[in-house]
């Protein structure tokens, strides 16, 4: 079960050796809970957790919501790509190791991802840089359309360059429409960032009959993400939910067609109140 080897080259890149047997668990079986984790690696239950999380934080594996929460393994040609370009420049070994890597254990992958449980749709991410990056990669997957309604608290940093992912997706003709909230439009960043993007191709619109809850975002009318502000701590921690669901995704197709008939578009707005 645990390649010596493999685990050699994980250490080689910054796993300690708990993490990479839990990693490559993950890798070669179907959903496991923290419990099931702890058994079959022989690391105390505490620690099983505190790996976890460190490794969903990496991107490296998913929450996966239901009566016990599990975790699976993300894609590892996925994630070792972004962990490669996080890498500085000199560090060639080190990518060629990455690059090593995802190749071997891409077959393990494909392997247990065959299984699917009746609760695996819905995956749960909490890690901010993850809710952004498990964001970015729908956004990537997307082929046809990316519907999205969007309020404050806002995961993306508004302060750093502008999200390039859209721009591709925009470029490959993918149709992305977007609704805000009124009330967040006294954001200078958020309404320089929808001008761009507006002149980009996408297509905007502001609402202020109908505030919108929380984030929504639809990707291809059959994976929804959902974005919601944890209101019990004070920093404002956001959680997010994953459903790959065909009724679902309809149905709140034609909740966002609702509040898309029903809002102004972004020239009427700025005539209106910029």
């Amino acid at each position: 079960m645990f390649d010596q080897e493999i685990i050699k080259s994980l250490k080689q890149i910054g796993f300690s050796d708990s993490a990479s047997k839990i990693y490559l668990l993950l890798l070669q079986k179907s959903n496991c809970t923290a419990s099931e984790i702890s058994r079959m690696t022989g690391i105390s239950r505490s620690k099983t957790y505190e790996y976890l999380n460190r490794l969903v934080s990496k991107g490296m594996c998913i929450e996966i919501l239901g009566s016990v929460k599990k975790y699976a393994s993300t894609n590892p040609t996925t994630a070792f790509k972004d962990m490669k370009q996080k890498l500085k420049l000199g560090y060639e070994k080190d990518k060629t190791v990455i690059l090593n890597l995802s190749e071997i254990l891409l077959p393990l992958y494909n392997t247990q991802n065959t299984y699917t449980d009746p609760l695996d749709y819905i995956q749960v991410i909490r890690e901010k840089k993850s809710i952004i990056k498990k964001f970015e990669t729908l956004e990537k997957q997307a082929e046809k359309e990316i519907l999205s309604l969007v309020k404050a608290p806002l995961a993306m940093d508004l302060t750093k360059p502008h999200n390039l992912t859209e721009y591709s997706s925009l470029k490959k003709g993918v149709s992305i429409k977007t609704i805000y909230n009124t009330e967040d439009m006294n954001i200078p960043l958020l309404v320089e960032s929808i001008e761009t993007f507006e002149k980009a191709g996408e297509q905007v619109r502001v609402v202020d009959k109908f505030p919108i809850p929380f984030k929504i975002f639809i990707f291809d009318g059959k994976v929804v993400m959902f974005s919601l502000e944890d209101k019990i701590v004070s920093n404002s921690n956001l959680t997010a939910l994953i459903i790959e669901h065909l009724d679902l995704a309809k149905g709140l197709k034609e909740v966002f067609n609702i509040y898309w008939n029903n809002s102004l578009t972004w020239e009427e707005f700025k005539k209106k109140m910029l």
